[in-house]
Order: structure tokens, then C-alpha cells, then sequence
């Protein structure tokens, strides 16, 4: 196996460790035959272990989500990370729930009054606390999970986490139970609930003062369409550092930008009426975008497709207006890659990243082939650039595909001109052309391995 397999893999096995450490030190103390017997034990018993095993997990998911570059490239980028913050979030819900469900029936199983009690005020402040915690906990994640949120209104339920494990630790520190007879279990508990709420104060509650960002000025703002704008930026004091193909969070502040936004909207599309109600101040809120400019330029250039609100709003930006940006995140890149010899894959907005990595190339001995699908030629706004690098590096190709010329980009299209053997694929396009691509490739014989994509964001794309 590879090396970057065993790096890759290290996150997931450093947090299934960390969730499960608190029901092998729990068991040391209380082994399972002292829970065997009575249903109501055996209930009690497996019950506390989910819970105490479901709060590690929801604890280390608080700093998965703080985004810290230590934690972030534990994972191999911020890609992979979000995934396994997603995964986690799920599993550690599951537990909780198996944990309230195994109590209450363990209960139950004794007296059905005495289980009902147990989901009232009755049983008493700290149970009540725990059974607040999980209910806002299933609220927070249903609303992730099926409602249509604003990017704003998805941050603020994020953050709501937060809320919900701080009150969620009450419970778990004020109840008598299996952490009072195993100082062990008690001191791992603290450290990693002082861990998860010192990094969810870090980022959401102080992240404006603890947070490394920069400060930027908007120096141009050029619409490529009515859908597309680039906007350049200029440093105001010490630059970002970058590298090919990564990406930054960042945020506006501008009057013009600013006046697109209101607490609450009412959009009518013929017999449907959608209303939007934004919690929070725009200004507020950091969207991620992947880099266009070089690490060699000062200035940051970013190419933006209105898909969503903030994006609609970005062409109203004013030059002049202040940017704050945080970052560098990702790993995409052609220069961490095994192979010298790539293909890229772009779909549409997707040029992005990889218009950073070819403007970087400098004619050392990368085979390059670039495959960008359009839905026509007028959208291909920076094909003079690509073709005019083409000429200018040797081993750099471009492969303009307009859909309504050639279709779609597929295995079979690319292997007419490009060899996909001993090669590295990069994908960046919408989801679902990612997810066909990557099929296609690997029915087509290219190692899972060697197919690379990254989407940079906790929720839905915008």
C-alpha cells in the first residue's frame, strides 16, 4: 500500500479510537457481567455505553468543524475532512439516540410510568437537560439534513452545535453514573469536552480575533456574463500564500454588495411563493472559492458563477470594498500528485482551480491534458489564456469539449487523444458529472487511487 493511504487513513482511525476510548475505560471499571441478568441492567448498561461512546464522537466532531490546519491535513485537506465531519456527525446522533432509547426501555422494562417519566420534567433537571440536548440535537440535524437553507441559515445551525454540546455536557458531568466510580473516564471526558468547546469558541464565538486572516481591498470587478464575475483583489498588508489549486474562505464588506440582502425575502415563480428569512449579517458569513491567480501574484483572483444568493449579490460588489480572507485550504493540486503525467477534468465553473495551475506552470516535465466541458463556446471565457499557455509550455494540452458540439466528456472521448494508463485524474465539476466520471473511470480501468476531486464545503454548493 501507499504511503499517502496510511496518511489518509490516519484521521478516521485517530477519531474511531478517540469516541471509543470512554466505553473501554467505563468497562474497566464496570465489566459486562456486572450488567448482565436483569433486562433493565443489560438495557442500562449497553445504553450508557453508546452514550458515553456518542459523546466523545459529537465532542471530536465540535473540532473536526473548527477547521484547524493541524486537524485538516491529519485527514489529507479539508475535503476529506468535511466527509468524515458528516459521517461522524451521523454516527454520534445514532449513538446518542441508542443511548436514549436503551434508557428509556431499561427503565420501562421495570415500570412503563417510570420510562414515561424519564421524557418529562418528572425525572429532573439534569435527565430533562439531556433530553433538551437531544431533541434540539435532532432538530439541528433534521433542518442540515432536508431543509432548503440559506448558506447563513445553514451556518448558524452549525454553530448551534456548539450550543447543544455545551448543555449536552451538563448532563454528562451531572449526573451520577459510571464517570463517578472511574476518575479515569471523568478526567478523559473533561479534557476532550474542554477541547471540543475551546474549539468551537475559537471558531465561532472568537474567530474574527483568533482567527489568521487578511485583509484585501477589491481592485476589479469584471463580469464575464450575466451569470459569471471575477474579482480581483489586492492585499492591504501582508499577502496570503498559496499554492496551485487550493482554496480560501472569504467574505465582503460592501454597501452595494450588502443591499441585496434582507432579513427576509419573498420570491414568487409563477404559482409558488418561496420565503427566505436570513438570521444573520452577511458580513458575517465566509464562503469558500478556489483561487485563480498564481502564488506568485500578490493579488488574489477568484472567477464566481451565480448559483445562489451571495453569489448572485457578488455582482453587485463595488471596487473598493473591503475583503477579509482566510486560508489556505486543500490538497487538489497537480503538484501532490504521483504522477507526472495528469488529465483534468472540468466542468463548466470548474475551470477554477485548474486555471491556478496551468497560469503556474513553468515547462518543467509535467504531461498535461486539460478537458474542459462547456455547454457552448461563448462560455469558455478563458480559453485565448489556456490555448496561449498551451503554445507558450511544452506538455501542457487543451481540450475545449462544447456540449452542444461533442456532448458530454467520457472515458472513451478522452482515450481518442490522451493514454489513461500510469496517469492521475482531477475532477472538478458539478456532483453529479464527478460521480459519473469517476465510474466511468474506473470501469475504464484507472485505479480509484488515481482519480482525485475535492468540493470544500459543509453544506450544499452555492
Amino acid at each position: 500500500m501507499r504511503a499517502d493511504y496510511f496518511l489518509r487513513a490516519a484521521g478516521p482511525l485517530a477519531l474511531l479510537v478517540l469516541s471509543l476510548v470512554p466505553a473501554l475505560l467505563w468497562a474497566q471499571q464496570s465489566p459486562w457481567s456486572a450488567w448482565r441478568g436483569e433486562v433493565s441492567a443489560t438495557l442500562s448498561g449497553i445504553g450508557l455505553a453508546l452514550g458515553l461512546v456518542g459523546m466523545a464522537a459529537f465532542a471530536l466532531n465540535i473540532i473536526l468543524g473548527a477547521r484547524l490546519y493541524t486537524v485538516q491535513k491529519a485527514f489529507g485537506g479539508l475535503e476529506r475532512l468535511y466527509r468524515t465531519h458528516r459521517a461522524n456527525g451521523r454516527l454520534a446522533y445514532l449513538l446518542i439516540l441508542g443511548h436514549v432509547c436503551l434508557i428509556v426501555a431499561g427503565r420501562a422494562s421495570l415500570s412503563p410510568q417510570d420510562g414515561l417519566r424519564l421524557l418529562s420534567p418528572a425525572a429532573g433537571a439534569v435527565v430533562f437537560l439531556g433530553l433538551i440536548a437531544f431533541l434540539a440535537m435532532t432538530a439541528a440535524i433534521a433542518a442540515t439534513l432536508y431543509a432548503r437553507l440559506t448558506h447563513e441559515a445553514f451556518v448558524y445551525v452549525q454553530r448551534s452545535f456548539g450550543v447543544i454540546f455545551a448543555v449536552a455536557s451538563l448532563h454528562v458531568f451531572l449526573t451520577a453514573g459510571a464517570k463517578s466510580s472511574s476518575r479515569p473516564l471523568t478526567i478523559y471526558l473533561g479534557m476532550l469536552s474542554l477541547a471540543a468547546l475551546a474549539a468551537f469558541a475559537y471558531r465561532s464565538l472568537f474567530g474574527n480575533l483568533l482567527v489568521r486572516r487578511y485583509d484585501y481591498q477589491v481592485s476589479e470587478v469584471r463580469e464575464l456574463d450575466r451569470n459569471v464575475v471575477e474579482i480581483t483583489m489586492a492585499p492591504l498588508t501582508r499577502h496570503l500564500e498559496s499554492r496551485p489549486g487550493q482554496f480560501i474562505f472569504v467574505t465582503f464588506y460592501s454597501d452595494a454588495f450588502l443591499s441585496q440582502f434582507h432579513p427576509v425575502s419573498v420570491r414568487t415563480s409563477g404559482a409558488s411563493t418561496t420565503i427566505v428569512l436570513r438570521p444573520g449579517d452577511a458580513r458575517d458569513q465566509f464562503h469558500p472559492f478556489s483561487l485563480t491567480s498564481t502564488p506568485s501574484d500578490p493579488d488574489l483572483k477568484l472567477v464566481v458563477k451565480a448559483v445562489g444568493e451571495f453569489t448572485h449579490a457578488l455582482h453587485k460588489l463595488d471596487t473598493g470594498a473591503r475583503a477579509r480572507v482566510e486560508g489556505p485550504y486543500g490538497q487538489f493540486s497537480h503538484l501532490n500528485m504521483r504522477h507526472r503525467r495528469q488529465i483534468w477534468i472540468a466542468g463548466g465553473i470548474g475551470i477554477t482551480p485548474f486555471l491556478s495551475m496551468a497560469r503556474s506552470l513553468d515547462g518543467t516535465d509535467y504531461e498535461i491534458d486539460l478537458y474542459w466541458g462547456v455547454n457552448d463556446r461563448a462560455q469558455a471565457y478563458f480559453a485565448d489564456e489556456l490555448e496561449g499557455i498551451e503554445r507558450r509550455v511544452g506538455g501542457f494540452r487543451l481540450f475545449l469539449v462544447p456540449e452542444d458540439e461533442r456532448g458530454f466528456i467520457t472515458p472513451q472521448l478522452i482515450s481518442q487523444t490522451s493514454s489513461l494508463q500510469d496517469v492521475d485524474v482531477l475532477i472538478v465539476g458539478p456532483p453529479p458529472m464527478e460521480r459519473a466520471l469517476r465510474r466511468q473511470l474506473e470501469e475504464a480501468g484507472v485505479p480509484p487511487a488515481s482519480i482525485h476531486s475535492e468540493r470544500f464545503a459543509f453544506g450544499p454548493r452555492r
